[in-house]
């Protein structure tokens, strides 16, 4: 394969020198086509594309500039280089150079520039403390069938993440697509104000992102700060969730409400049932809409999925996507990398990779998933730590118990498990480490077992998996 390249945008956009001067800032280098590709991590960066150098917490942008040109950068967004720098040689070359004091203002500044000239139809904020991800492509998936819709590359759901988005939107683009995430109060109300969604989708609210939300409490309060952006004007929510449909009912929003769920009055889900189809798992469900019944079969694991096709239920209609079509476009829908994708290994077991993230919520979840696949193999889950539950992180991690049973072997591997349980292990469950899963994987599992890997970002939990596909 050839290389991949940051694309230029065509002859009707913008150049870097026109941006520069759009946000008034100093530009100096040769001009060229405002890259469509945006980078604030040099690592990723692709040739052709553009480098915004961010100051971060443990890292700053600054010391990678030459990094990213390395790497093919064509363009950078820097701060002014104080005199005696080695980045003044920048200056002298052809290298397109963006300058200013604050290189976060001038990224948010030069995306909102450029929605003005993209100005889509409408723009859909999504949130929720698990499935923004999922249920963005599920949407996205509906609206393609009529719509140019665009979407982050990745689970860009921070103020930096929706400013790359949005500068990467070709013109043209009729429906934004934009997830809000958060970990601190206020984050949400401040990138709603600043991208202004229409359509807010809030997938779910519960435990996570507690180190800095605090409580359950804190987490609704940081979710339902989206309806705090005078641009929303319908909401679609899950009604499942009790505190969640309590402080919408009382919160005296003039909104436009489309609540999905088990017990919702709009867009019920009448019946969500995980089958196994050739020896794979898939789930069925059944959806009550205000045009008539649905129903979906899909490939996906979890019964869970089944809010998010009711969310893009709700959107394909809005958007008046034929209910046939939104059927076989999201009957065909296939999971994402780390988020419940599955398929046969080489030695034959069946590998269920939840490894992008984890929380109480999702973790849950997955688990009474795979307890539910009706399967004569066995079913073992593979789990890591779930991080950021703050003070309370042992009460969750306990809080999983329940939902261990059905399984024929639980794996708990690394900290914080062995502080968690101690003497209380259920019989089913061992914790280890990463080094004892060869030997646990070689005398417990047998080609056409299930097996689930899942635990948050941070304990890397697709080396258990690449342990078991290297098995020997």
């Amino acid at each position: 394969m050839g290389e991949m390249r940051g694309e230029e945008r065509p002859s009707t956009g913008w150049t870097l020198h026109e941006a520069a001067k759009a946000i008034g800032l100093r530009f100096v280098g040769k001009n060229i086509p405002m890259p469509s590709h945006i980078f604030v991590d040099s690592r990723d960066v692709l040739p052709g594309s553009l480098f915004v150098a961010l100051k971060g917490e443990k890292a700053d942008g600054q010391d990678f500039i030459e990094d990213a040109i390395m790497r093919g950068a064509a363009g950078v967004i820097c701060r002014t280089p104080v005199p005696g720098s080695h980045l003044n040689k920048l200056l002298g070359t052809d290298i397109p150079v963006i300058m200013t004091e604050d290189t976060r203002a001038a990224l948010r500044d030069l995306s909102l520039k450029w929605l003005d000239r993209v100005n889509p139809a409408l723009i859909i904020g999504i949130t929720g403390t698990v499935g923004k991800t999922t249920t963005r492509e599920m949407i996205k998936a509906v609206l393609c069938f009529s719509l140019k819709v665009h979407t982050p590359r990745r689970s860009f759901n921070t103020d930096i993440g929706c400013a790359v988005t949005v500068l990467e939107a070709p013109l043209g683009t009729e429906i934004l697509l934009l997830e809000l995430g958060t970990n601190r109060p206020g984050e949400i109300l401040e990138t709603a104000k600043t991208y202004r969604p229409g359509f807010g989708v809030i997938t779910e609210v519960g435990p996570g992102h507690l180190q800095g939300l605090k409580s359950i409490k804190g987490v609704l309060e940081a979710k339902l700060e989206l309806l705090g952006a005078p641009s929303i004007k319908n909401l679609s929510y899950n009604f499942d969730n009790p505190l969640l449909s309590r402080a919408l009912e009382d919160s005296g929003e003039e909104l436009g409400l489309f609540p999905v769920g088990f017990k919702s009055p709009m867009y019920r889900i009448l019946e969500a049932k995980s089958v196994s189809r050739d020896g794979c798992p898939g789930v069925d469900v059944d959806i009550d809409t205000p045009t008539g019944k649905r129903k979906y079969r899909t490939g996906l694991f979890g019964e869970h999925h089944s809010y998010g096709l009711a969310f893009a239920s709700v959107l394909g209609d809005r958007l008046e996507v034929p209910s046939t079509e939104q059927v076989k476009r999201l009957s065909s829908f296939k999971a994402l990398p780390g988020r419940g994708n599955f398929y046969t290994s080489a030695k034959g077991y069946l590998i269920i990779d939840e490894t992008y993230n984890a929380n109480p919520a999702s973790m849950t979840a997955v688990l009474r998933a795979l307890s539910a696949i009706p399967s004569p193999m066995k079913k073992c889950a593979v789990l890591g730590g779930m991080g950021e539950l703050g003070e309370d992180s042992l009460q969750w991690h306990r809080s999983l118990i329940p939902s261990f049973e059905g399984l024929d072997l639980v794996l708990l591997v690394g900290e914080p498990w062995g502080s968690v349980f101690q003497d209380m292990l259920p019989v089913n469950c061992r914790t280890v480490d990463f080094q004892d899963l060869e030997e646990i994987f070689k005398n417990r599992l047998s080609p056409g077992d299930l097996v689930l890997f899942k635990g948050s970002r941070c304990f890397q939990m697709e080396r258990a998996i690449e342990i078991l596909e290297n098995l020997r």
